[in-house]
């Protein structure tokens, strides 16, 4: 497994190297698996699930794009970690949904070095925490391999969610480590998230 931490992006220029990858993977599906981290510049992105309901108020002035996960709507901006694993699936005799599990255990596990209680709720997908949604899983499987992939709320301004309802959800928020634990430095959030992802993935 590679880990390339690839800097701030543009949504699209992310989403094309993705692409590029999961091309790859599927034609020789026993390569290396890639798992990608990320910042993006900010930028909504709807999923399959995603309604016109879902859509309040988004500035003409943030791109908007239309894909392939699963999920609702979702905002993705810079104080939020992005990971997109291009990962085959059948190698490591993995379930979709046990996938999905473990992706957000890797979130449960690095905010709890923070002392942050994460949780799941049945009916939904991510990490939620006493003051809200604070991980968000949102994948796209094809080919026994995976794209797309998972963001954690480090100190993202949270403005840009009130534009929307984040993953269709009406009566919870979305917060950040950082309203738990006052200033936090997001190269350090990434460090442990990368280590969870090693011992996980």
């Amino acid at each position: 497994m590679k880990i390339l931490d690839i800097g701030k992006t543009n949504y699209k220029d992310a989403l094309e190297i993705q692409k590029n990858l999961f091309d790859l993977k599927v034609k020789k599906p026993d390569s290396e698996d890639i798992i990608l981290i990320t910042e993006h510049f900010p930028v909504y992105t709807l999923g399959k699930t995603s309604k016109e309901e879902h859509i309040i108020n988004i500035p003409e002035d943030i791109p908007v794009y239309t894909v392939e996960r699963g999920g609702s709507i979702t905002f993705h901006g810079e104080g939020q970690i992005v990971v997109y694993p291009v990962v085959y699936l059948k190698g490591k005799k993995r379930s979709v949904k046990n996938f999905v599990w473990i992706l957000e255990e890797i979130m449960i596990r690095t905010i709890q070095e923070f002392g942050i209680n994460g949780f799941r709720i049945d009916r939904y997908r991510g990490v939620f925490t006493p003051k809200g949604k604070i991980g968000f899983v949102g994948i796209k499987v094809s080919r026994f391999v995976s794209y797309h992939g998972i963001s954690l709320n480090v100190n993202v301004d949270k403005n840009f969610f009130r534009k929307i309802l984040p993953c269709g959800i009406k009566d919870i928020p979305v917060c950040n480590i950082s309203d738990f634990v006052g200033d936090v430095d997001l190269q350090n959030v990434k460090q442990i998230l990368i280590k969870n992802i090693k011992l996980l993935l």
